[in-house]
């Protein structure tokens, strides 16, 4: 039970740190996909859940490409490789940290699959203002983000949350 208190309490604290470094649609557009990356990752299907993954967190840099103003065909070749600059950076730091710690069960495997697309999302955002500046109409402001995690009211477990 503290494998799942823990978890939701990391949750609640990305959720909360998104809110504040991010646009409110984008983070509802990468919430919602970090669950269903999650979900994929959960449920096992035989290999047919990594295809899937790979569709959500695609679809995923697709819906805020088109929310930040920077459409994703207008400028495939630049958000592509922005997506798999993302994509490497990503896996190794979770191919790195899940060297040290085992993945159990579905709990485990839907935590990876939820922040795995929640931290691409996150950095494909700052990845299209880097390489489209001010083009780009979102980004993602981390000073925000720590302070919203500073807030007493917006701790996990507060009630007056």
């Amino acid at each position: 039970m503290n494998e799942y208190k823990a978890s939701v309490s990391a949750i609640q604290t990305v959720e909360k740190f998104m809110s504040g470094a991010l646009d409110k649609q984008i983070k509802s557009a990468v919430s919602k996909r970090g669950w269903i990356g999650g979900a994929c990752m959960a449920i096992p299907l035989w290999g047919i859940e990594v295809i899937i993954y790979a569709i959500v967190l695609w679809n995923t840099y697709g819906e805020i490409s088109k929310m930040s103003g920077v459409p994703f065909k207008d400028n495939a070749v630049k958000n592509i490789i922005g997506g798999f600059i993302i994509n490497l950076v990503v896996n190794l730091i979770f191919g790195f940290i899940l060297d040290f710690i085992p993945v159990v069960g579905w709990l485990g495997s839907l935590l990876v699959g939820y922040f795995s697309i929640v931290t691409s999302g996150m950095g494909y955002v700052k990845m299209l203002k880097a390489l489209h500046g001010k083009k780009s109409k979102a980004d993602l402001n981390i000073q925000k983000g720590l302070a919203a995690l500073q807030d007493p009211k917006s701790l996990p477990g507060n009630k007056a949350n």
